[in-house]
């Protein structure tokens, strides 16, 4: 045991009742047997004290008068206390849903509110059963609960806790079958990738939870909350057995956990989760929910009810499984769910460099400028126009900066950049310190100064680009710029085309209303990047052309007062829709342009 664990413990609650009356009735115990039995009767803790050494340092400690310490936020282990108000108002929920668990199991206690409100709200609990790994935790609530006691407010439930990792922790059997039960808590919400940085021990046994693929993996999509971890670990563990899980997440845990329901099968109903104000309880800028999923159901459900804790009984939408479809708006997608297909359009992400304070220069007067505010003079061949997430919020975009292009293709070979341009070789190697540092391992085993995403369709004239990052769609139109073609960066996504009528119609058909409220239902505006390539191979190409007209083309263009380059005939248009719908019942993609 830690003295100052135990002490910080007893300092930060000592003031809520006397010391005299708590040394007065801690002192008297000599042996390690009469402590236990009496505390066990005053708090339900079995086995308050695990060695003699604990006891007598306890009861050093209650003698003392210190100041009252500071429990400071432990990152590395990623926990964020639930608010005693907040752990009570849940638990009142769940009895006025008319649970009333005979046992409580918190897999990650931390301070115990969760616990300590249990006790009070569900009177006829026989088993509190908590798993923490942090030892300072487990002290905090067992004087929390001794406190209680004094105050007269005795707990007569049995109370097992247990210092352990929840990743690896085996339940015993007296939990594993247990009926009528209450899973609830507040797990982690720092990723494994973040957890990994600070060479935490908190993390559970690497593997492929999800069953990526290679590339995905790789960039990123394995990363996970391990509060995601720990509600699957639990799920499989008790969905089969009748009772109830409540957990506040993060909504994106939630939604992953919907998400995977098809595959795991777990046995839950009565899905839902209730969004609370995360930066007023916690203070940190997430978008959080109480899930709460009954388990044990006769079948399982694949979808999730949304709403406020504030009106818990208000169902703002439902999200997740419409047959074989996930959608983020059960309603909204079912009257648009015809635009529910497959793209013949590939849609590609944009330039990918990870160093914009060298790789992106400001125009300024016909100078350009790196991050570093540094003029570049380099060879013109090798620098492009960039458009960037806050550039396709109109019609017809216009970039604002310019980007350094080292590659025509992935895997290119670098080297040849210093004969063939000298000023941007030695550009490069006087900051290659910055891009030597790039983190992700896209990099790795790559030419120096690499860059990604980038290919032949890169280098088309003409693109429908949208970005990645903004909650409502807007799909711009992208022309080249004094013959040279205009690049996105990896914040967006496009589809490129030869001719500048193919571009023009498609940007036109991607922004209807039915396309738009379609890719409404199905994204969700929480998530850090609602936009991504899978989201927008969702929509049909074939079905936005044939119920679109070349009036209603017009309609749009006048008003948003663009007028086009071109005149568009009926002609250009049904030819498009020709050769669109040729291409959607050949089940071929289109890259990069539609060939008559």
């Amino acid at each position: 045991m830690s003295t100052h664990q135990l002490a910080e413990a007893v300092t930060n609650h000592i003031v809520e009742l006397s010391q005299t009356r708590l040394v007065e009735m801690v002192a008297p115990y000599k042996t390690l047997k009469h402590a236990n039995e009496e505390l066990e009767y005053m708090t339900g803790v079995s086995r308050f004290f695990t060695k003699k050494e604990d006891l007598r340092e306890f009861q050093r400690l209650i003698t003392l008068t210190n100041r009252k310490l500071t429990l400071h936020e432990t990152r590395e282990l990623g926990d964020f206390q639930t608010p005693p108000n907040l752990a009570r108002r849940l638990c009142q929920y769940l009895a006025e849903c008319g649970i009333a668990p005979s046992i409580i199991i918190e897999p990650t206690y931390g301070m115990g509110n969760f616990i300590l409100a249990a006790l009070d709200v569900f009177p006829d609990v026989k088993l509190v059963y908590g798993v923490e790994l942090q030892e300072r935790y487990e002290w905090h609530l067992k004087v929390s609960l001794l406190i209680k006691a004094l105050l007269g407010r005795r707990v007569s439930a049995k109370i097992e806790l247990y210092r352990d990792n929840i990743f690896t922790h085996e339940f015993p059997e007296h939990i594993m079958s247990a009926e009528n039960f209450l899973i609830i808590g507040n797990p982690p919400w720092v990723t494994s990738a973040a957890l990994g940085a600070l060479q935490s021990e908190n993390l559970p046994q690497k593997q492929n939870l999800k069953a990526l693929n290679g590339l995905d993996a790789l960039t990123g999509k394995s990363n996970f909350d391990i509060s995601e971890y720990i509600l699957l670990r639990l799920l499989d563990l008790f969905a089969s057995r009748k009772g109830t899980l409540a957990f506040l997440v993060k909504n994106a845990t939630s939604r992953n956990v919907i998400e995977l329901l098809p595959k795991k099968q777990y046995r839950v109903a009565h899905l839902r989760t209730l969004q609370i104000d995360a930066a007023r309880e916690f203070d940190v800028a997430v978008d959080a929910s109480i899930f709460v999923a009954e388990l044990g159901a006769a079948r399982t459900e694949q979808t999730c009810q949304v709403a406020s804790f504030v009106q818990p009984r208000q169902v703002i939408r439902e999200f997740g499984w419409v047959g074989d479809k996930f959608v983020s708006e059960v309603k909204k997608y079912q009257a648009n769910a015809r635009m529910d297909g497959e793209s013949i359009f590939i849609w590609r992400q944009g330039l990918k460099h990870d160093c914009a304070r060298i790789m992106e220069l400001d125009v300024r007067e016909e100078k350009l400028f790196n991050g570093e505010g540094e003029e570049v003079s380099i060879e013109a061949p090798y620098l492009y126009w960039l458009l960037k997430s806050s550039d396709l919020q109109v019609f017809e975009a216009l970039p604002r900066k310019k980007v350094i292009v080292t590659q025509k293709k992935l895997g290119e070979d670098t080297s040849a950049l210093r004969e063939r341009a000298p000023y941007l070789w030695n550009y490069l190697v006087k900051h290659s310190s910055f891009l030597d540092q790039r983190r992700s391992s896209i990099y790795r085993d790559r030419p120096q100064f690499s860059i990604f995403g980038i290919g032949e369709y890169s280098f088309a004239p003409y693109k429908v680009a949208i970005s990645g990052l903004y909650k409502e769609p807007n799909f711009s139109l992208v022309c080249p710029i004094a013959g040279r073609p205009v690049l996105v960066d990896d914040t967006c996504y496009m589809l490129a085309f030869d001719s500048y009528l193919d571009a023009l119609i498609t940007a036109t058909l991607y922004n209807t209303d039915s396309v738009k409220q379609f890719l409404q239902s199905i994204i969700f505006n929480d998530a850090k990047r609602p936009f991504t390539k899978q989201v927008l191979m969702r929509v049909d190409s074939a079905n936005v052309a044939v119920e679109v007209s070349l009036d209603s083309l017009y309609a749009y263009w006048k008003r948003i007062r663009y007028t086009p380059r071109v005149v568009v005939t009926e002609w250009d248009f049904e030819n498009y829709k020709d050769r669109i719908l040729n291409r959607s019942k050949k089940k071929n993609n289109l890259q990069l342009n539609l060939p008559v």
